[in-house]
């Protein structure tokens, strides 16, 4: 498995710029004399604050520079706290109407609550792996429904504020083309499934847990199964298909580790296991014994080298495919990231 501070952080960064990329930003009240104005500036500031922290968290996922993650995650949640503040004490909405104000801080207020919780952040490999396999099924669901909830909250927030603009005779620009950051999300929580179910494999390896080893083989193929059909429904939501291709060919690889590696493991875990139950006898010490003994540490170490051999074989080719899906995720960002100009978005009937 790869470094987990290094996983952990690479996707921390993902999210927590991913979910606060999705909302707009106001320094400042002011009093509006037209509907276009104030929808004008309320696209200024959303599409800048788009695009400049969707760019951040590309060069951020480049540069590997993890210790800027609780940073990041601090930074955002003084920025939410700040202009909710600001609308809460001196936003009045235009001519009264508060929908889009309030829809706005009730959406800030959502990522703040996610980001301080952790609910929404997928960075707990290392706390997943200790727990049973039906903790770890809940836990994952239970995020993977944070998950759906937020994006819910996104909805209703653009549906109020189309019916905000339209109760003043503004519309919008139609666009037909899906949510680029949710869809990201929704290949993110599939990647971090995967690989709970991995770092849950390593942990078993280290504990020779024959058992724990076939049940996570079984819970890395249904996850693998679970891949396979929502990568299916995903597919035709873009025309550039390198993440959820990438998403395919990871679940692959971690799954096909069933047929590299069990028989190995479990015939090292019988070797470990007759060393263990021979240093634990108390027959007396005799030429044959010691031959005994010697011939059983000899079986141990040729089977204990000869699994590794192949494990850290596996763990150097994950390592990279780890790096390149990383990779393939900010590419996909970069190409992917379209923003409205901000007067094809908002235009008036007339």
């Amino acid at each position: 498995m790869k470094n987990p501070t290094t996983k952990n952080n690479q996707l921390l960064l993902i999210c927590l710029v991913l979910f606060a990329s999705l909302l707009p930003n106001f320094s400042h009240s002011q009093n509006y004399r037209t509907i276009e104005a104030y929808m004008d500036d309320f696209a200024k500031n959303e599409l800048f604050v788009k695009k400049s922290l969707m760019d951040y968290s590309v060069s951020i996922v480049e540069s590997q520079l993890h210790s800027r993650t609780k940073v990041t995650a601090i930074r955002i949640i003084e920025k939410l706290e700040n202009i909710n503040t600001i609308l809460t004490t001196t936003n009045k909405g235009f001519e009264g109407n508060t929908l889009l104000r309030d829809s706005f801080i009730k959406l800030n207020q959502r990522t703040i609550d996610c980001l301080k919780n952790g609910s929404l952040i997928l960075n707990d490999y290392d706390y997943q792996s200790t727990l049973s396999l039906p903790q770890i099924g809940e836990n994952l669901a239970t995020k993977e429904s944070n998950l759906i909830a937020y994006y819910q909250e996104l909805k209703t927030y653009e549906l109020n504020k189309r019916s905000f603009a339209m109760c003043y005779k503004m519309h919008f620009k139609n666009n037909m083309s899906k949510n680029i950051l949710e869809y990201n999300a929704y290949q993110n929580i599939l990647f971090y499934k995967m690989n709970v179910m991995d770092e849950r494999l390593t942990y078993v390896i280290n504990a020779k847990d024959k058992k724990g080893f076939s049940d996570s083989m079984n819970m890395i193929a249904f996850t693998r199964e679970e891949i396979m059909v929502k990568t299916s429904e995903y597919k035709s939501e873009y025309k550039d298909t390198s993440l959820n291709d990438a998403n395919i060919e990871y679940a692959n690889f971690i799954d096909g580790q069933r047929e590299k590696l069990s028989d190995l493991f479990n015939t090292y875990v019988d070797e470990y296991n007759a060393l263990q139950t021979l240093k634990n006898s108390k027959q007396p010490e005799t030429s044959e014994s010691i031959t005994t003994y010697n011939n059983t540490v000899k079986n141990y170490n040729a089977k204990k080298n000869l699994f590794y051999a192949v494990f850290n074989d596996i763990q150097t080719t994950k390592d990279k495919m780890y790096d390149t899906w990383l990779t393939t995720n900010s590419t996909f960002l970069k190409n992917n990231s379209q923003f409205d100009s901000l007067y094809e978005k908002y235009a008036s009937n007339d």
